[in-house]
């Protein structure tokens, strides 16, 4: 009898060990540059067609100096807060004619991807933006589209810009609406980590979120007036619901040349 009740309450406080570890806060890490490199590789092979008329950043992996954290809590896992490295990755890849795909790699547990599109009359759209964060033992991934999704009219000075985002690998699907505008400043010098001056078009984001996650998410990207590669990004976000986030920082090019 005795051993039994000892074997029980072993197997109890196995479990409860297993459960502490598997709901343990995970910390962070820089990225895995070996990695970022092979995925740069990786997506690097098929260039977009051609077209002199829609200028796009050159291929490459950029630097930015970076400053700031983020805090997220996702369903029953315990809240994480993680400073983000002084210096971060961020790979340029074509995408489709006229537009580019840059990779923020904040993290080894968060990266994103936003896809900007030039169009012929100096338009810049935002075609697409995933957000890929590791949570305790979760890998939840975001997902926003945009319809309207105008950042830049060489006609007018704002746009409404709205966009649906979707949550999926966390304890249940969520989704969230984004309403606000893109208010835009053209011939904004921002000067880089190397000292280098860069004509730039500012652009501020700002949205109410509402749906399953509900706050403000503010962005502002300067981007160069000759290509529309991003010199400068910064991030105010606050969400609340069934997960939180808050991301607040800021992202400076360091230079304008990419390694390959």
């Amino acid at each position: 009898m005795k051993r039994s009740v000892a074997a029980a309450l072993a197997g109890v406080l196995l479990i409860g060990l297993v459960g502490a570890v598997a709901f343990w806060p995970r910390g962070a890490t820089p990225a895995n540059e070996m990695k970022v490199r092979d995925d740069f590789a990786a997506r690097d092979g098929n260039p977009a067609a051609p077209n002199a008329a829609l200028r796009t950043p050159e291929p490459g992996i950029h630097r930015y100096a970076t400053s700031g954290s983020e805090e997220l809590k996702l369903g029953p896992l315990p809240t994480e807060t993680r400073p983000y490295p002084t210096s971060i990755s961020a790979p340029i890849v074509d995408a489709d004619p006229g537009c580019f795909t840059i990779t923020l790699h904040l993290l080894e547990q968060h990266s994103e991807d936003t896809t900007y599109c030039v169009g012929e009359d100096g338009s810049i759209r935002l075609d697409g933006h995933t957000k890929r964060q590791q949570i305790g033992p979760m890998n939840p991934t975001a997902d926003m589209a945009c319809d309207p999704d105008v950042l830049v009219d060489p006609e007018r000075d704002r746009a409404p810009v709205a966009c649906e985002l979707t949550l999926d690998g966390g304890p249940k699907q969520l989704t969230a609406e984004l309403t606000g505008t893109s208010t835009w400043t053209r011939r904004v010098t921002v000067e880089l980590g190397d000292g280098t001056p860069v004509d730039t078009t500012e652009v501020d984001l700002s949205f109410e979120v509402t749906g399953d996650l509900t706050g403000t998410w503010r962005e502002r990207v300067w981007l160069a007036g000759d290509d529309a590669l991003p010199v400068r990004i910064t991030r105010d976000l606050d969400l609340d619901g069934l997960a939180a986030f808050t991301e607040h920082r800021d992202s400076t090019l360091t230079t304008l040349t990419p390694e390959r």
